[in-house]
């Protein structure tokens, strides 16, 4: 029952005799005027919407301009109209308001997330044992799913929200919120969430709480190690298996805040599940149970390609390489690597070459399994063999299935691939024409992490109704990579993450970017860290762009719009020169938008490398000298002379500041210029102060002719 106060219902009667209860109005249904009297539960921290309710049920009230002044606890008496807003009954507009005298406190109702739905809609509700899927990471704007007791529930945090960018609480929290709903299915039999209002509505209970997430590194075939934080000195202590029932028990003891526990003996490219815990005497705090994985035994290739001109001027010794219109040629040779499965996921297809190649590996015995959008124009597979089974996303819950990877031989050591990047297969605008990237990585720990995301689709979960349910972290041939799925792995927060660990240098091309919390990050790393940055975007004009954010902002962006062929990559790269900042590139098929984050489906690789950031890198700066609005033109392959290079020296390079040219033929002239090509001064001295830093070209003209070379200043 709904807790008010006592003789609440007596104070309505007597103070408006005409109001009707909450749940008698309701009945009404979509169209109705009604008049109804309630306590608001909410105020401004869930923007301009107020919910109200009575000892009866609740509703939701959107009238900006006459609800602005209401605030949490005030008893309201209002009149409007029933509508339905994406299976939310609201009251828009509302014609009369009220306020009386009188305030109270509102008591949540005690419910699991099951009884979330339309019998407590717009009521403010309690739910206890909650755990976030997330713990550890943060509240970014946007949905984060939890569970209780076994059931499934799903809270959304607003832009703007006092929660937002707070920790993720681990372990278990009494959760209140208003029960509300946001969906686009017919009938509007879905999309229930919680709305917490502030951090009062997520109460941690005991005297240890975890301070941290629990963090794996230490990552080898047969071991890793788990590192946490509590609020009070206690125990280490691990429960493990392979399985969620997990087992295993490690008591190590000790007596400390900061926690390390290693776990050993474990078998290569296996996953484990853990839960982690710190005791002092009566008082324990429990982490989320985990998922890891092991490193594999695999070689750990990555191979990137392109399918644009790239600058290997900005080359470290490995070239990007530049396949042109080959990009089904090279999926096709991938996919005939196939020797017993091949599992496939991709938005939309109409190639041809890759058809062929999928139905070779199939005429061959290979185990062949195809998930599509339903949506998106898929005419290749018309071209499959009808035997090779096919699974679509229908269009409940809101999104797409927008990913484009395959895995190749997941149970292989030595043949387990996987394909992943921004291309989908449409021919040819997006294997051809538009700008787009594709990755190929062998490793089976990886591959095994795609097909649990592909089982889940597999049998019919997608988008909103997925879990958290696969390792984020993996050793591959040496190199630290991050695996995160939309929307249930919470990547904005990842990619966040990501950009708040760059130290020097960030460069970003996408097709679309419209999170206000990743624009303001960029700008922040711009202006408050003096980070280096340069993006480019296709999406210049759309809705909620964060183009005109940027550019306001101070951040160096170049619209892409109005090129021919739109640039379709949905990458990042951090610190590609500077090895000593952890070099990393950010790729996949999630925009930084809140559909990607909130309703399709998705995936995203983070690779912590030099080399695969320098690849990503030539192919970013090809990009951004083609945009060039000043018309300067390009250190590209086709206009460098590099004579007697060899005989040129530049050092120190990197540099603080100062570098020294010297030259076994005798030096005529030094012209500097800027990153993008631009002409900046001359000079006759050898020795050249740079004011700021960033990259550098420097030409030398000496007797025995041009030399061209790259500075980087730190």
């Amino acid at each position: 029952m709904k807790k008010i106060i006592i003789l609440f219902g007596i104070i309505l009667t007597s103070l408006v005799v005409f109001a009707q209860d909450i749940a008698t109005a309701r009945l009404q249904g979509i169209g109705a005027t009604v008049t109804v009297t309630g306590v608001v539960t909410n105020g401004d921290e869930l923007g301009p919407i107020r919910y109200i309710q009575d000892s009866t049920a609740g509703l939701a009230l959107y009238d900006p301009t006459p609800l602005s002044a209401v605030v949490r606890g005030e008893e309201i008496t209002v009149t409007g109209v029933l509508v339905d807003y994406n299976g939310l009954m609201e009251m828009t507009p509302v014609n009369t308001l009220s306020v009386s005298p009188f305030s109270y406190t509102v008591s949540p109702q005690v419910v699991t997330p099951n009884q979330i739905g339309e019998n407590t809609e717009s009521e403010l509700v309690q739910i206890d044992n909650v755990i976030f899927n997330g713990g550890g990471s943060t509240f970014t704007s946007g949905t984060h799913d939890f569970t209780s007791n076994g059931q499934l529930g799903r809270v959304y945090i607003r832009t703007g929200s006092p929660l937002e960018n707070s920790l993720i609480p681990i372990g278990p929290v009494t959760l209140i919120g208003i029960s509300s709903q946001y969906t686009f299915s017919t009938p509007a039999n879905d999309g229930y969430q919680i709305l917490p209002r502030d951090s009062a509505d997520i109460i941690q209970s005991g005297n240890i709480v975890f301070t941290s997430a629990v963090t794996q590194t230490n990552i080898t075939t047969t071991s890793f190690d788990l590192t946490w934080d509590v609020s009070n000195i206690s125990t280490a202590n691990c429960d493990y298996g392979s399985t969620p029932a997990l087992g295993t028990v490690i008591n190590q003891g000790g007596n400390s805040i900061a926690h390390t526990v290693s776990l050993t003996g474990l078998q290569p490219a296996t996953f484990y599940y853990v839960k982690c815990y710190s005791v002092n005497g009566s008082d324990t705090a429990f982490s989320n149970t985990g998922i890891y994985s092991t490193a594999s035994l695999s070689s750990g290739k990555i191979i990137p390609y392109f399918n644009h001109y790239v600058d290997l001027s900005f080359s470290n010794g490995v070239n990007a390489q530049n396949i042109s219109s080959n990009f089904s040629d090279t999926i096709s040779a991938f996919i005939s690597r196939a020797q017993s499965t091949l599992d496939i996921c991709v938005y939309n297809a109409s190639d041809g070459t890759i058809a062929n190649a999928i139905n070779d590996a199939y005429n061959r015995g290979v185990q062949v399994r195809y998930i599509a959008d339903d949506d998106a124009m898929n005419i290749m597979l018309q071209s499959l063999n009808p035997n090779i089974p096919i699974i679509y996303r229908d269009p409940s819950p809101a999104g797409i299935m927008h990913n484009k990877f395959i895995i190749v031989d997941v149970n292989s050591v030595d043949n387990s691939w996987v394909m992943g990047g921004s291309c989908n297969w449409s021919n040819p605008a997006n294997l051809i024409n538009d700008y787009n990237n594709i990755i190929f990585i062998q490793d089976q720990a990886l591959a095994k992490a795609y097909t649990i995301e592909f089982e889940e689709m597999w049998g019919g979960v997608f988008g909103t109704h997925k879990i958290d349910n696969t390792p984020h972290k993996f050793i591959v041939d040496g190199k630290e990579i991050e695996l995160y799925f939309s929307p249930s792995d919470q990547t904005t927060s990842k990619i966040l993450n990501f950009i708040e660990q760059v130290d020097h240098s960030l460069e970003f091309a996408l097709l679309s970017f419209t999170r206000d919390d990743l624009g303001d990050a960029v700008i922040n790393k711009d202006i408050e860290f003096n980070v280096y940055v340069r993006g480019i975007l296709e999406s210049q004009n759309t809705t909620g762009s964060e183009y005109d954010n940027l550019i306001n902002g101070g951040v160096n962006v170049r619209s892409h719009m109005g090129v021919t062929h739109q640039l379709h990559h949905k990458y990042a790269i951090s610190d590609a020169n500077f090895p000593s900042s952890r070099p990393s590139v950010l790729t996949g098929s999630h925009n930084w938008s809140s559909n990607a984050e909130n309703n399709s489906d998705e995936n995203t690789l983070i690779i912590y490398d030099a080399e695969i950031a320098n690849i990503y890198l030539q192919e970013f700066e090809r990009r951004w000298c083609e945009l060039d609005p000043g018309g300067s033109p390009c250190f590209l392959p086709s206009n460098i002379d590099n004579i007697k290079v060899e005989d040129v020296l530049v050092l120190p390079n990197p540099s603080s500041g100062m570098v020294k040219i010297s030259s076994f033929s005798p030096i005529n002239e030094i012209k500097i210029y800027s990153v993008d090509g631009r002409y900046l001064y001359s000079s006759y001295d050898t020795d050249i102060k740079f004011a700021n830093r960033g990259i550098y070209f420097i030409e030398i003209f000496t007797n025995e002719g041009k030399a061209i070379k790259k500075v980087i200043i730190k």
